[in-house]
Order: structure tokens, then sequence, then C-alpha cells
């Protein structure tokens, strides 16, 4: 079973008169998706052509009402792309010739390639953002403000499509 968690939103400073305020948003997938993805599944999804995995994510703020919840700011999508690629990298960990298949994380733009399963996992899966708002997108007054967050990919030869949802915690913002 496939999940998001550790959704925690915090907000810097809590009580702001003309600054902006620095929202910190830190969460992770956690489950079957992140179990399978080892290198020995890359060698797999290698050998059937299935040599890129795609991850979309998308963060929403929102302030909380009485009946609704409203975006505060323009909602955020980004992706993390896994390109899975025959390795000729000699220094790579001893492991026999027709297993040198490896993988490159693409995030943020940047293409990184791992030293480990475990910081590949970390790059694709482990997500930490900072979200800049003035405070006259919210008006004065005191406001419950969260984050949903959605991650989605599609079919591959380890792992069915899947969408999952979470919310984080409730920060309170006092606007003056």
């Amino acid at each position: 079973m496939n999940r998001i968690s550790d959704v925690i939103l915090d907000a810097s400073p809590t009580t702001v008169r003309g600054e902006p305020i620095i929202l910190d948003l830190r969460f992770k997938i956690d489950g079957r998706i992140r179990d399978l993805f080892t290198r020995e599944r890359w060698l797999d999804a290698y050998e059937h052509h299935d040599n890129l995995f795609r991850i979309k994510y998308a963060i929403s703020i929102k302030k909380d009402g009485s009946l609704t919840s409203k975006d505060i700011v323009e909602p955020i999508t980004f992706v993390r792309k896994a390109s899975i690629y025959w390795s000729r990298d000699p220094t790579m960990q001893p492991y026999p010739p027709e297993k040198k298949v490896w993988v490159m994380i693409v995030a943020d733009q940047d293409s990184i390639l791992p030293k480990d399963e475990d910081e590949a996992r970390s790059l694709l899966f482990d997500v930490h953002r900072r979200i800049e708002m003035m405070p006259s997108m919210l008006g004065k007054g005191r406001y419950d403000v969260f984050a949903e967050v959605s991650a989605e990919w599609g079919r591959h030869v380890y792992t069915e499509a899947e969408i999952l949802t979470a919310r984080s915690n409730k920060v309170r913002l006092d606007v003056i």
C-alpha cells in the first residue's frame, strides 16, 4: 500500500505585518513503490524497455474556512524523473557485467547520479519545498493554513498507475 506520509507544514514567522511569510513543507512517499525501486527492478525494467519513471507532484496551499477551503497561492506542480540507463562507469559497485544498469534522477531540473539505492529513493520520493507568500494574499486577520499534496505516476513493469493525496497539519497565521 502506497501513501504520502510525514506531511509537515511550518510557517516563519507566524505573526506578520508586511514581510513575506515563508512556508516550509516536507513529505515523502512510503510503501510498496519505495520498496520496489531497487537495482534488480531497474534491470528488469531496462530489459523490458521501461526506461523512464515519472512522478508528478502537486501542492495546494489553502486557508481553512467554515464550509470550504480556498487556495491562497496558485497550485504548484512539478515533476521528478528516474531515467534507467546502461552504465559504463568503472567505479560502480561490483556487479556482474550484465547488471550494470543504474538510474539518474532529474529533480528540479538538476540531473543527479545517486551513490546508492537509498539516495535514489530519497531524491525521487522525499520532497522539501519552501513557499513564499505575501500577507496581502490573505488580508488582515487570523487564518489556519494547510497544504494538500498529491503524487501520481503511470503503469510500469514493477508497479501499477496510482494517485495519492494527503493533507498537512494546520498552521495558525496572524496578519496584522
